[in-house]
């Protein structure tokens, strides 16, 4: 492996580039911040703070992609300019790790991912929960056989606030900026995920998307503004390998904080994901699969049937001498981009665009209040 320099560039300032994007990047070898792009000056100079190689600054990202000769940008803003974004940096030849949803339609996602295909462009998609430890367990288990023929997937995730309605918009109740809002920015994380783990396409989705909380005060502003996205989205899906699934985005279940859930069943086994619970498992497994794994507590009661076990030192991803912290995908693509080996990652704008033409799938038969088939 090599530890390369590597030039990156920062375009979009604000929680998500300030808390994740720029610390990653600060853990690898190799990488400079040299560049940082926001329309708001506060959120670049908390960037330029915590990257003080961040010497470029603008609110002009094709300046920056134009001045800087940066091999690398993350692309943090919000989602109506993932596409513009993407496809200038795309044209000037720089390598692109992009937040999710990759584009605000299928349309603009299949764009991106023929342009970076053309130019040769290395992409990376923050699917960040592929990092988290069980659900790297869980899809060790699944890629295994152990659960048999899978019949059931269900995945939750869900945010969930006291005084929900009272909470100021944002953006992110925008559908013109934001394409969707709990079912979107939630749910794509397990869209991602459930595909990874099963390996198997959507053929087909029914959905119900619903905004409970239709006008809110704009944060910036303190003005009335509408909500176009939907609070909740529930969605059935079928899956290529015959199972049947359940997915919910959310942003209504009150005092749960962040929820993100799913189980698994298959004709041998099961598995219960639990994000509040990174290290461990909850499962049904063949003795042989069992016996694998350090048993944390015991199943087979009546009432309490699954045993719970622990994720693997091998897949905790911590870091050394920083046991509370885990690597990140963006550290996984940073390795990758960095290696001497051809350039392999995923999730990249592939995997961005498979889940973008769910959502749209989603988005459609919400409108036409039916079942729609997939690919689109």
């Amino acid at each position: 492996m090599s530890n390369r320099s590597v030039r990156v560039g920062i375009i979009g300032c604000g929680g998500i580039a300030q808390h994740h994007h720029v610390p990653s990047y600060l853990r690898m070898p190799g990488i400079e911040i040299v560049a940082a792009c926001d329309v708001s000056a506060e959120a670049v100079a908390a960037v330029a703070a915590l990257a003080d190689t961040a010497t470029y600054t603008t609110d002009d990202y094709r300046a920056l992609l134009r001045e800087t000769q940066v091999d690398l940008v993350s692309v943090c803003t919000s989602n109506d300019m993932h596409h513009p974004v993407v496809m200038e940096a795309i044209a000037q030849g720089v390598d692109v790790f992009c937040e999710k949803p990759l584009a605000l339609t299928y349309a603009q996602a299949q764009e991106m991912y023929a342009a970076a295909q053309e130019r040769g462009v290395k992409t990376g998609v923050n699917f960040s929960h592929r990092r988290t430890p069980a659900a790297q367990l869980a899809r060790e288990i699944i890629a295994s056989g152990a659960l048999g023929q899978i019949h059931h997937v269900s995945a939750i995730y869900a945010a969930g606030w006291p005084q929900y309605a009272q909470r100021p918009g944002s953006w992110r109740n925008q559908r013109e900026k934001a394409g969707f809002g709990g079912l979107g920015d939630m749910g794509s994380h397990m869209l991602d995920m459930v595909l990874w783990w099963l390996g198997a396409e959507v053929e087909g989705v029914a959905s119900n998307l619903r905004t409970f909380v239709p006008e809110r005060l704009h944060a910036a502003t303190g003005q009335p503004m509408q909500v176009t996205t939907e609070d909740e989205g529930m969605v059935l899906l079928d899956y290529a390998n015959g199972a049947l699934g359940y997915l919910c985005g959310s942003y209504t279940f009150t005092g749960r904080g962040y929820d993100q859930r799913a189980e698994i069943y298959g004709s041998e086994g099961g598995l219960m994901y639990d994000q509040q619970h990174p290290y461990q498992l909850q499962v049904w497994l063949p003795e042989e699969a069992l016996a694998q794994y350090t048993v944390l507590e015991a199943g087979g009661a009546y009432d309490h049937p699954y045993t719970t076990i622990l994720v693997p030192e091998r897949l905790q991803g911590r870091l050394p001498g920083e046991p509370q912290r885990r690597r990140t995908i963006l550290m996984d693509f940073v390795e990758a981009y960095q290696s001497d080996e051809p350039f392999a990652f995923a999730p990249g704008f592939r995997e961005g665009l498979r889940v973008q033409e769910v959502l749209e799938g989603i988005a459609r038969a919400n409108a036409a209040r039916c079942w729609i088939s997939l690919p689109l």
